[in-house]
Protein backbone atom coordinates (compact mmCIF):
# COMPACT_ATOMS: atom_id res chain seq x y z
CA UNK A 1 0.00 0.00 0.00
CA UNK A 2 1.25 3.54 -0.84
CA UNK A 3 2.55 5.50 2.44
CA UNK A 4 -0.02 8.13 1.21
CA UNK A 5 -2.87 5.31 1.50
CA UNK A 6 -2.07 4.18 4.99
CA UNK A 7 -4.06 5.44 7.72
CA UNK A 8 -2.62 6.48 11.14
CA UNK A 9 -4.20 3.73 13.85
CA UNK A 10 -3.98 4.13 17.47
CA UNK A 11 -4.05 1.28 19.65
CA UNK A 12 -5.07 1.30 23.23
CA UNK A 13 -4.28 -1.37 25.63
CA UNK A 14 -1.64 -2.29 22.87
CA UNK A 15 0.16 -4.73 25.54
CA UNK A 16 -2.81 -6.95 26.37
CA UNK A 17 -3.94 -9.84 24.30
CA UNK A 18 -5.93 -8.03 21.73
CA UNK A 19 -3.93 -4.83 21.72
CA UNK A 20 -0.50 -6.77 20.84
CA UNK A 21 -1.75 -8.85 18.24
CA UNK A 22 -3.72 -5.69 16.70
CA UNK A 23 -0.22 -3.60 16.70
CA UNK A 24 1.31 -6.55 14.79
CA UNK A 25 -1.20 -7.42 12.47
CA UNK A 26 -1.48 -3.66 11.26
CA UNK A 27 1.82 -2.58 11.60
CA UNK A 28 2.41 -3.66 7.93
CA UNK A 29 -0.28 -2.32 6.52
CA UNK A 30 -1.01 1.28 8.50
CA UNK A 31 0.59 3.32 10.71
CA UNK A 32 0.47 2.39 13.84
CA UNK A 33 0.59 3.92 17.48
CA UNK A 34 0.71 1.57 20.20
CA UNK A 35 -0.85 3.49 23.33
CA UNK A 36 0.42 1.56 26.76
CA UNK A 37 0.62 1.87 30.15
CA UNK A 38 2.50 -0.75 32.79
CA UNK A 39 3.90 -3.26 30.63
CA UNK A 40 6.35 -0.47 27.72
CA UNK A 41 6.86 -2.04 24.57
CA UNK A 42 9.86 -2.16 22.44
CA UNK A 43 9.30 -0.52 19.24
CA UNK A 44 9.44 -2.54 15.97
CA UNK A 45 7.71 -0.54 12.89
CA UNK A 46 5.29 1.02 14.96
CA UNK A 47 5.65 4.45 17.59
CA UNK A 48 4.73 3.76 21.15
CA UNK A 49 3.09 6.15 23.78
CA UNK A 50 3.83 5.24 27.18
CA UNK A 51 0.68 6.75 29.35
CA UNK A 52 -1.19 6.49 32.52
CA UNK A 53 -4.89 6.58 30.73
CA UNK A 54 -6.51 6.25 33.92
CA UNK A 55 -5.84 10.18 34.33
CA UNK A 56 -8.80 12.72 32.93
CA UNK A 57 -7.81 14.21 30.09
CA UNK A 58 -4.82 11.95 29.19
CA UNK A 59 -6.12 10.06 26.21
CA UNK A 60 -7.81 12.41 24.41
CA UNK A 61 -4.33 14.18 24.60
CA UNK A 62 -2.96 10.85 23.35
CA UNK A 63 -5.50 11.14 20.69
CA UNK A 64 -5.25 14.29 19.41
CA UNK A 65 -1.11 14.53 19.57
CA UNK A 66 -1.01 10.96 17.60
CA UNK A 67 -3.48 12.81 14.73
CA UNK A 68 -5.00 9.01 14.35
CA UNK A 69 -7.42 8.02 11.27
CA UNK A 70 -8.69 5.41 13.36
CA UNK A 71 -9.05 4.53 17.38
CA UNK A 72 -9.23 0.87 18.52
CA UNK A 73 -9.92 1.16 22.35
CA UNK A 74 -9.13 -2.28 23.92
CA UNK A 75 -7.90 -1.25 27.15
CA UNK A 76 -9.61 -2.32 30.01
CA UNK A 77 -9.91 -4.39 33.07
CA UNK A 78 -10.58 -7.82 32.11
CA UNK A 79 -9.94 -10.23 35.40
CA UNK A 80 -13.47 -10.94 36.41
CA UNK A 81 -13.01 -11.51 39.93
CA UNK A 82 -11.18 -8.50 40.36
CA UNK A 83 -13.34 -6.77 39.03
CA UNK A 84 -15.44 -7.84 41.67
CA UNK A 85 -12.94 -6.97 44.09
CA UNK A 86 -12.18 -3.45 42.94
CA UNK A 87 -15.50 -2.32 41.67
CA UNK A 88 -13.93 1.32 41.50
CA UNK A 89 -11.15 0.37 39.48
CA UNK A 90 -13.15 -1.49 37.27
CA UNK A 91 -15.94 1.31 36.58
CA UNK A 92 -12.52 3.86 36.35
CA UNK A 93 -11.05 1.46 33.49
CA UNK A 94 -14.17 -0.15 31.71
CA UNK A 95 -16.54 2.92 32.12
CA UNK A 96 -14.85 5.99 32.77
CA UNK A 97 -12.04 5.36 30.40
CA UNK A 98 -13.79 4.14 27.35
CA UNK A 99 -15.78 7.43 27.96
CA UNK A 100 -12.80 9.12 27.40
CA UNK A 101 -11.43 7.44 24.52
CA UNK A 102 -14.79 8.35 23.09
CA UNK A 103 -14.61 12.30 23.62
CA UNK A 104 -10.96 11.86 22.29
CA UNK A 105 -12.07 10.48 18.88
CA UNK A 106 -15.33 12.64 18.64
CA UNK A 107 -12.81 15.76 19.26
CA UNK A 108 -10.24 14.79 16.53
CA UNK A 109 -12.57 13.07 14.20
CA UNK A 110 -11.14 9.57 14.23
CA UNK A 111 -13.53 6.43 13.71
CA UNK A 112 -13.85 4.87 16.97
CA UNK A 113 -13.92 0.76 17.72
CA UNK A 114 -14.45 0.29 21.12
CA UNK A 115 -13.82 -3.73 22.23
CA UNK A 116 -17.04 -4.85 24.47
CA UNK A 117 -17.50 -8.03 25.85
CA UNK A 118 -20.06 -11.34 25.87
CA UNK A 119 -20.46 -10.81 29.42
CA UNK A 120 -23.01 -7.77 29.03
CA UNK A 121 -25.34 -10.64 28.49
CA UNK A 122 -27.28 -12.42 32.02
CA UNK A 123 -26.42 -15.87 30.38
CA UNK A 124 -29.75 -17.38 30.74
CA UNK A 125 -30.35 -18.69 26.69
CA UNK A 126 -27.38 -17.50 24.49
CA UNK A 127 -27.53 -16.62 20.66
CA UNK A 128 -27.81 -12.96 21.81
CA UNK A 129 -28.29 -10.83 19.02
CA UNK A 130 -27.26 -6.84 18.99
CA UNK A 131 -30.67 -5.67 19.93
CA UNK A 132 -31.20 -8.43 23.13
CA UNK A 133 -31.24 -6.71 26.04
CA UNK A 134 -28.10 -6.57 28.19
CA UNK A 135 -28.64 -7.75 31.65
CA UNK A 136 -25.14 -8.51 33.35
CA UNK A 137 -25.07 -10.43 36.64
CA UNK A 138 -20.88 -9.35 38.00
CA UNK A 139 -19.62 -6.29 38.43
CA UNK A 140 -17.28 -6.80 35.09
CA UNK A 141 -19.68 -7.16 32.75
CA UNK A 142 -22.03 -4.17 34.28
CA UNK A 143 -18.62 -1.46 34.18
CA UNK A 144 -18.71 -3.10 30.41
CA UNK A 145 -22.22 -1.99 29.61
CA UNK A 146 -21.62 0.91 31.40
CA UNK A 147 -18.79 1.91 28.98
CA UNK A 148 -20.32 0.84 25.54
CA UNK A 149 -23.47 3.34 26.97
CA UNK A 150 -20.76 6.27 27.87
CA UNK A 151 -18.95 5.90 24.32
CA UNK A 152 -22.39 6.09 22.56
CA UNK A 153 -23.01 9.25 24.38
CA UNK A 154 -19.80 10.56 23.37
CA UNK A 155 -19.17 9.48 19.69
CA UNK A 156 -22.74 8.10 18.92
CA UNK A 157 -20.81 7.11 15.44
CA UNK A 158 -18.46 4.45 17.08
CA UNK A 159 -18.14 0.99 16.18
CA UNK A 160 -18.94 -0.89 19.95
CA UNK A 161 -17.37 -4.99 19.34
CA UNK A 162 -18.20 -7.60 21.56
CA UNK A 163 -16.75 -10.26 21.40
CA UNK A 164 -14.84 -13.29 23.12
CA UNK A 165 -10.74 -13.71 22.23
CA UNK A 166 -8.37 -16.74 22.90
CA UNK A 167 -5.02 -16.37 21.27
CA UNK A 168 -1.03 -15.89 22.57
CA UNK A 169 -0.77 -13.13 24.94
CA UNK A 170 2.72 -11.20 24.88
CA UNK A 171 2.72 -10.90 28.66
CA UNK A 172 3.24 -13.59 31.03
CA UNK A 173 0.13 -14.33 32.08
CA UNK A 174 -2.62 -16.68 29.87
CA UNK A 175 -5.23 -16.66 28.10
CA UNK A 176 -7.69 -19.66 28.53
CA UNK A 177 -6.26 -21.67 25.34
CA UNK A 178 -2.47 -20.95 26.91
CA UNK A 179 -3.57 -22.28 30.19
CA UNK A 180 -5.45 -25.46 28.66
CA UNK A 181 -2.20 -25.82 26.47
CA UNK A 182 0.46 -25.63 29.19
CA UNK A 183 -1.53 -27.85 31.69
CA UNK A 184 -1.71 -30.53 28.85
CA UNK A 185 1.58 -30.34 27.68
CA UNK A 186 2.90 -30.74 31.59
CA UNK A 187 0.33 -34.04 31.61
CA UNK A 188 -1.31 -32.39 34.73
CA UNK A 189 -4.81 -32.90 34.84
CA UNK A 190 -6.96 -29.84 34.23
CA UNK A 191 -10.57 -29.12 34.81
CA UNK A 192 -12.89 -27.16 32.24
CA UNK A 193 -16.42 -25.48 32.95
CA UNK A 194 -19.35 -27.99 31.32
CA UNK A 195 -21.90 -25.12 32.01
CA UNK A 196 -20.23 -22.09 30.60
CA UNK A 197 -20.88 -21.45 26.80
CA UNK A 198 -19.13 -18.97 24.49
CA UNK A 199 -18.20 -18.51 20.75
CA UNK A 200 -14.82 -17.89 20.74
CA UNK A 201 -12.47 -16.18 17.84
CA UNK A 202 -8.90 -16.12 17.72
CA UNK A 203 -7.57 -12.86 18.86
CA UNK A 204 -5.83 -13.00 15.33
CA UNK A 205 -8.57 -13.61 13.15
CA UNK A 206 -10.56 -10.88 15.65
CA UNK A 207 -7.54 -8.34 14.16
CA UNK A 208 -7.89 -8.91 11.13
CA UNK A 209 -11.79 -8.51 10.67
CA UNK A 210 -11.43 -5.44 13.11
CA UNK A 211 -9.51 -3.67 10.26
CA UNK A 212 -11.76 -5.07 7.79
CA UNK A 213 -14.52 -3.22 9.55
CA UNK A 214 -13.28 0.53 10.16
CA UNK A 215 -12.70 0.42 6.10
CA UNK A 216 -16.50 -0.52 5.56
CA UNK A 217 -17.44 2.69 7.76
CA UNK A 218 -19.85 0.29 10.57
CA UNK A 219 -21.37 1.81 13.14
CA UNK A 220 -23.14 1.03 16.65
CA UNK A 221 -23.15 -2.72 17.95
CA UNK A 222 -21.62 -5.85 16.21
CA UNK A 223 -21.18 -8.89 17.77
CA UNK A 224 -17.64 -10.29 16.22
CA UNK A 225 -17.00 -13.76 17.84
CA UNK A 226 -16.60 -17.57 16.84
CA UNK A 227 -19.32 -19.28 14.42
CA UNK A 228 -18.92 -22.24 17.22
CA UNK A 229 -20.61 -22.11 20.31
CA UNK A 230 -18.91 -24.70 22.68
CA UNK A 231 -18.57 -25.29 25.94
CA UNK A 232 -15.29 -24.18 28.41
CA UNK A 233 -14.41 -27.82 28.70
CA UNK A 234 -15.36 -28.56 24.88
CA UNK A 235 -13.31 -25.54 23.61
CA UNK A 236 -10.11 -27.78 26.04
CA UNK A 237 -10.90 -30.54 24.31
CA UNK A 238 -10.36 -29.45 20.70
CA UNK A 239 -7.34 -27.71 22.09
CA UNK A 240 -5.93 -31.50 22.98
CA UNK A 241 -6.90 -32.54 19.88
CA UNK A 242 -5.52 -30.09 17.53
CA UNK A 243 -2.06 -30.27 19.32
CA UNK A 244 -2.46 -34.29 19.87
CA UNK A 245 -2.35 -34.46 23.69
CA UNK A 246 -4.25 -36.34 26.41
CA UNK A 247 -7.55 -35.09 26.02
CA UNK A 248 -8.66 -37.72 29.47
CA UNK A 249 -6.19 -35.06 31.60
CA UNK A 250 -9.48 -33.20 31.03
CA UNK A 251 -12.27 -33.23 33.66
CA UNK A 252 -15.77 -31.54 33.95
CA UNK A 253 -16.60 -28.47 36.38
CA UNK A 254 -19.28 -26.75 37.38
CA UNK A 255 -18.81 -22.77 37.80
CA UNK A 256 -20.10 -22.94 41.00
CA UNK A 257 -17.79 -25.19 42.22
CA UNK A 258 -14.95 -23.53 42.41
CA UNK A 259 -15.14 -20.89 44.74
CA UNK A 260 -14.85 -17.99 42.19
CA UNK A 261 -15.70 -14.48 43.50
CA UNK A 262 -17.92 -13.18 41.09
CA UNK A 263 -20.87 -15.16 39.36
CA UNK A 264 -20.68 -16.42 36.13
CA UNK A 265 -23.15 -16.34 33.35
CA UNK A 266 -23.65 -20.14 31.65
CA UNK A 267 -24.65 -19.18 28.00
CA UNK A 268 -22.70 -16.15 26.52
CA UNK A 269 -22.68 -17.21 22.94
CA UNK A 270 -23.21 -14.58 20.40
CA UNK A 271 -25.04 -14.43 17.60
CA UNK A 272 -22.63 -13.35 14.45
CA UNK A 273 -25.01 -12.71 11.83
CA UNK A 274 -24.92 -9.31 11.61
CA UNK A 275 -21.16 -9.44 11.65
CA UNK A 276 -21.28 -11.68 8.21
CA UNK A 277 -23.45 -9.56 6.78
CA UNK A 278 -21.15 -6.51 7.27
CA UNK A 279 -17.86 -8.46 5.96
CA UNK A 280 -19.32 -10.18 3.96
CA UNK A 281 -18.21 -13.78 4.35
CA UNK A 282 -19.11 -16.19 7.46
CA UNK A 283 -17.13 -15.80 10.32
CA UNK A 284 -14.01 -17.84 11.53
CA UNK A 285 -15.12 -21.72 12.95
CA UNK A 286 -12.80 -22.93 15.89
CA UNK A 287 -11.32 -25.66 14.65
CA UNK A 288 -9.30 -23.87 12.07
CA UNK A 289 -8.79 -21.07 14.43
CA UNK A 290 -7.36 -23.23 16.64
CA UNK A 291 -5.34 -24.64 13.81
CA UNK A 292 -3.91 -21.55 13.35
CA UNK A 293 -3.51 -21.23 16.96
CA UNK A 294 -1.07 -24.17 16.17
CA UNK A 295 0.71 -22.73 13.07
CA UNK A 296 1.55 -19.33 14.85
CA UNK A 297 3.43 -20.84 17.67
CA UNK A 298 5.20 -23.35 15.45
CA UNK A 299 6.09 -20.21 12.73
CA UNK A 300 7.45 -18.50 16.00
CA UNK A 301 4.61 -16.07 16.11
CA UNK A 302 4.79 -16.39 19.32
CA UNK A 303 7.71 -15.01 20.67
CA UNK A 304 7.94 -12.48 17.77
CA UNK A 305 4.56 -11.06 19.98
CA UNK A 306 7.02 -11.81 23.62
CA UNK A 307 10.03 -9.95 22.65
CA UNK A 308 7.11 -6.48 21.96
CA UNK A 309 7.40 -6.63 25.72
CA UNK A 310 11.60 -6.23 25.99
CA UNK A 311 12.45 -2.90 26.86
CA UNK A 312 14.71 -1.26 24.89
CA UNK A 313 14.73 0.83 21.49
CA UNK A 314 12.10 2.18 19.77
CA UNK A 315 10.06 3.65 22.94
CA UNK A 316 8.69 7.33 22.05
CA UNK A 317 7.75 8.23 25.92
CA UNK A 318 4.58 10.62 26.96
CA UNK A 319 6.83 13.55 26.63
CA UNK A 320 7.26 13.30 23.18
CA UNK A 321 3.73 13.36 22.49
CA UNK A 322 2.17 14.82 24.93
CA UNK A 323 4.14 17.51 26.26
CA UNK A 324 4.28 16.12 30.14
CA UNK A 325 6.02 13.54 32.27
CA UNK A 326 4.42 10.51 32.30
CA UNK A 327 2.75 9.22 36.06
CA UNK A 328 4.83 6.23 37.11
CA UNK A 329 2.09 4.49 38.79
CA UNK A 330 0.55 2.87 35.78
CA UNK A 331 -2.32 -0.24 35.53
CA UNK A 332 -2.52 -2.96 33.49
CA UNK A 333 -4.09 -2.53 30.29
Amino acid sequence: MPDSDRKTILVTGASGLLGANLVLSAKGMQHVVAACNSHPLRSDGFKVAQADLRQPGVIQRVIASSEADWVIHCAALTDVDRCEAEPELAYRLNRDLAGWAAEGAAASGARLVHISTDAVFDGERGGYREGDPARPINVYGHSKLEGERAVLDACPGALIVRTNIFGWNAQPKQSLAEWFLGKLEGGQRCSGFSDVYVTPILVNDLADLLLRLLETGKEGLLHVVGKDCVSKLEFGLRIADVFGLESGLLEPADADSVGLRARRPRRLCLDGTEAEAALGHPLPGLDDAIRRFHILRTNGYRDRLRRMLELGSGLLPETDLLGNTPNAEVTAT
